[in-house]
C-alpha cells in the first residue's frame, strides 16, 4: 500500500470519528429535554408605553399587546440551560385593546379608535419599527441560575429592526403538570432597545424614554 493512500485512508477514518463525536455530543446535549409549546392564547404579554412633553395632557398613555405569536421553550433538567425562541409577527402587534388597558389609573382614560389607529401607524411605520422591511421580531434565550423560589434571569437576544439586541429580564417560573408558565416585569428604555421615541409638534407631544413590559407566558409539554 502507497504511503499516499495510507494515508489518505487514516485521514477519512479521523474524519468519521470525529463526525460520530460530534453527532454523539449533539445527542447528548439534548438528551432530557422537554419541549414546550407557546399557547399566545392563554399567555399575556404588554407594553405600557407613557406619554411625555408639555402637552402631555392632550395624548394617551398605550398598551401593546400581542396575542399571536409562535414559540417554544426547551426545558433542560438542569434548568438553567433551558432556552426560548419566540417569532412575533410585527403587524399582529395589538394597541389599546381594551382588557389590555386595565393597568390603573395611568391608563383609565379612553382613546378613540382613530387615536388607537393613528399610534399604531406611527409605531409601525419606517421610523420606528419599519414592519414592512423587518415584518418579525425574533427572541432567543437562556435561562440563569434558578433560586429556591422558582425565580430566574433570561438572557435574551432580540433581533428587532436588523438589529441584535442584548436583554437581561428577571422571570419566575412554575410548573405544574403538562403546563409551564414563566412571568415578569422589567422597565425598558426606547434606547435599550435601539429606538427612537415618536414625537410630535416640535416634541411638545411625544412618548416617553421609558416603557415598562410585562409579561406571562404558558407553554403546553410536547409529546416526544
Amino acid at each position: 500500500m502507497s504511503t499516499a493512500l495510507a494515508r489518505a485512508i487514516s485521514l477519512s477514518f479521523f474524519a468519521l470519528l470525529l463526525s460520530s463525536s460530534i453527532v454523539h455530543a449533539q445527542r447528548s446535549s439534548e438528551a432530557g429535554v422537554t419541549i414546550y409549546r407557546i399557547d399566545p392564547q392563554t399567555s399575556d404579554v404588554r407594553l405600557l408605553v407613557y406619554r411625555d412633553g408639555v402637552l402631555s395632557t392632550f395624548g394617551h398613555n398605550h398598551v401593546v399587546s400581542l396575542k399571536d405569536f409562535t414559540g417554544t421553550i426547551h426545558l433542560q433538567p438542569k434548568l438553567a440551560q433551558s432556552r426560548v425562541e419566540l417569532d412575533i409577527p410585527v403587524d399582529r402587534l395589538v394597541v389599546d385593546d381594551a382588557a389590555a388597558r386595565q393597568e390603573g389609573e395611568d391608563f383609565a382614560s379612553e382613546p378613540s379608535k382613530d387615536d388607537a389607529a393613528g399610534t399604531r401607524t406611527n409605531m409601525l411605520s419606517n421610523a420606528l419599527l419599519n414592519a414592512k422591511q423587518f415584518p418579525a421580531i425574533k427572541v432567543t434565550g437562556t435561562s440563569g441560575p434558578v433560586d429556591t423560589k422558582n425565580s430566574a434571569t433570561l438572557g435574551l437576544s432580540v433581533q428587532l429592526v436588523g438589529q441584535e439586541i442584548k436583554l437581561t429580564i428577571p422571570a419566575t417560573l412554575k410548573l405544574e403538570g403538562d403546563q409551564l408558565e414563566a412571568s415578569g416585569a422589567v422597565e425598558l428604555s426606547h434606547e435599550q432597545l435601539g429606538l427612537k421615541p415618536f414625537s410630535a409638534l416640535l416634541g411638545s407631544l411625544r412618548v416617553a424614554e421609558q416603557m415598562k413590559f410585562k409579561y406571562r407566558i404558558q407553554a403546553r409539554k410536547q409529546p416526544k
